[in-house]
């Protein structure tokens, strides 16, 4: 970990996989949460995620994504055979896009997101899990 860094933000042995098409967003991301100790699988769309589901504790989306969206992609995660918890990210609030505020991820955050809060919210979900 690096000066600075939360003990709190830790994510030590969590599998996350991040589905964000944008670029820069995904980098950043995923650089923090490995700095946190996560091992993390990146995708840029929502099938290109399905096939990294087996070894994911958590699945962290992007709302909007191209082809099928976040809630497509929270049904696929549901058709699995273990439960894995989806957290969505969106540049949308609730009340602007309706799909994203009637589905059930775990939860739900608005861009832009301070990535140390986010992989807080991320430990407080899997470890509810274990």
């Amino acid at each position: 970990m690096t000066a600075g860094t939360p003990v709190t933000a830790a994510l030590t042995g969590v599998r996350i996989v991040l589905v964000e098409d944008h670029d820069d967003t995904r980098n950043m991301l995923a650089q923090v949460f490995r700095q946190l100790g996560a091992t993390v699988s990146s995708a840029t769309a929502a099938r290109e995620a399905l096939g990294l589901l087996a070894e994911a504790d958590i699945v962290l989306t992007d709302f909007a994504l191209p082809g099928e969206d976040g809630v497509w992609l929270l049904d696929q995660v549901h058709k699995v055979a273990r439960p894995i918890p989806v957290i969505a990210l969106s540049g949308f609030a609730e009340s602007e896009e309706p799909r994203l505020s009637e589905a059930p991820f775990i939860r739900k955050l608005l861009k832009p997101v301070d990535p140390w809060a986010l992989a807080d919210t991320i430990r407080e979900v899997v470890r509810a899990r274990w």
